[in-house]
């Protein structure tokens, strides 16, 4: 019941109590258009129920923060065509439900709008998310309203819901580019973009003889078009891909745990993109705590990476470390992870001792600057 209806109803009494001790013209005249009134604002809405359509889509499902502290803004658009050539639609409101599972923020919001006739309105609906998750963004009921507002009908609802990534601004990450491309002596596919090496099956540069060059790495076709003696030069073998655990222990309470969480995020992001941008592969490993297992995932392009991150938004984060670190000796038990990096938010001063941090993986604290190293 709306606040039109409250109101008519209010009016009709009061037109009824004057018909029923006035009965004069006036008075049956004033009741029969209160009578009629609400009879054609029906009929409107019976008619105009088939000429509306809504949709509802997300034109761009990635909304990026200008800064780690502040809010970033989940946009999703709400499509409505007035088919009437005539009537136009003064009133509709739109019941959206929001939920950021990965942070825990949710809430429900209502979002008015009007359609002139004969014409299509886009009506973006933007949600307000202050931390790093996945937003899953529902457009529960679409209502379309008469002039005066006394009635209202449903012309859509349970619209599928649209998920929106909120990103944090990606950081500078001072990471050496050579040390992760991982010199490998096995059969490789992959191959160096920046480092010679000695595997003949791939070329990385040609150029000119110069003494101590091996004859057999003279070019003789180039040469003999040149005239003068080529060199080829082998490529670096590397391996498959840069293996990366993600830490969901996140320590502290409220605001804290909340930063934390979006440090994490953005730590990832940026290593990420850095290794994307020099055509390093990574595979990113993780426990999820509900369904009681490790999620690989390997990315090497840009959009895979935002797949992986909405499969990691899934999860929950965690406060006990020794479950996550147990779940990764299991894993990581007969495997050879020439290098590796441990990313985490929390302080784990028993990692070396459990057996974790061994060979060349290294951990690094996203709350800090750099990577510590440990061997």
């Amino acid at each position: 019941m709306t606040i039109g209806t409250l109101l008519f109803a209010l009016l009709f009494l009061l037109g009824l109590f004057v018909f029923i001790f006035y009965l004069e013209f006036g008075a049956v005249a004033i009741m029969g258009l209160l009578v009629l009134i609400p009879v054609f604002m029906l009929i409107f809405l019976v008619f105009m129920r088939t000429r509306v359509s809504v949709a509802v889509d997300s034109k761009n499902p990635l909304a990026e923060k200008d800064a780690i502290d502040r809010a970033a803004r989940a946009v999703i658009t709400l499509s409505v065509e007035n088919g009437s050539r005539v009537l136009p639609i003064s009133k509709g409101i739109a019941k959206v439900e929001y939920e950021n599972y990965f942070s825990g923020e949710k809430g429900k919001m209502k979002v008015r709008f009007s359609v002139d006739a004969g014409k299509k309105r886009d009506r973006r609906i933007p949600v307000v998310m202050h931390h790093c998750g996945n937003v899953a963004i529902t457009v529960k009921k679409v209502r379309i309203y008469d002039y005066l507002s006394i009635f209202a009908w449903t012309v859509g609802k349970n619209f599928e819901t649209q998920n929106v990534l909120i990103m944090p601004p990606v950081k500078e990450m001072y990471l050496g580019r050579d040390r992760w491309y991982n010199e490998t002596n096995e059969d490789s596919d992959r191959f160096s973009v920046y480092k010679k090496g000695d595997d003949p099956s791939e070329i990385f540069n040609i150029r000119e003889f110069t003494d101590g060059d091996k004859i057999q790495r003279i070019h003789w076709k180039l040469s003999s078009k040149t005239g003068s003696l080529m060199v080829k030069e082998g490529s670096l073998p590397l391996t498959k891909a840069v293996h990366i655990f993600i830490d969901l222990c996140v320590q502290g309470k409220g605001p804290e745990k909340f930063e934390n969480t979006d440090l994490l995020v953005q730590g990832i992001y940026s290593i990420s993109m850095f290794m994307i941008e020099h055509g390093i592969p990574q595979k990113y490993i993780w426990y999820d705590q509900k369904s009681e297992v490790i999620v690989e995932r390997l990315v090497e392009h840009e959009e895979e990476l935002f797949w992986m991150f909405q499969d990691l938004f899934k999860c929950r984060t965690t406060t006990e470390e020794s479950l996550l670190v147990e779940a990764y000796l299991t894993w990581e038990e007969g495997r050879t992870l020439e290098s590796a990096l441990y990313l985490t938010v929390a302080d784990h001063g028993d990692l070396e001792s459990s057996g974790l941090v061994r060979n060349r993986l290294e951990v690094m604290d996203l709350r800090g600057e750099g990577l510590e190293d440990e061997e």
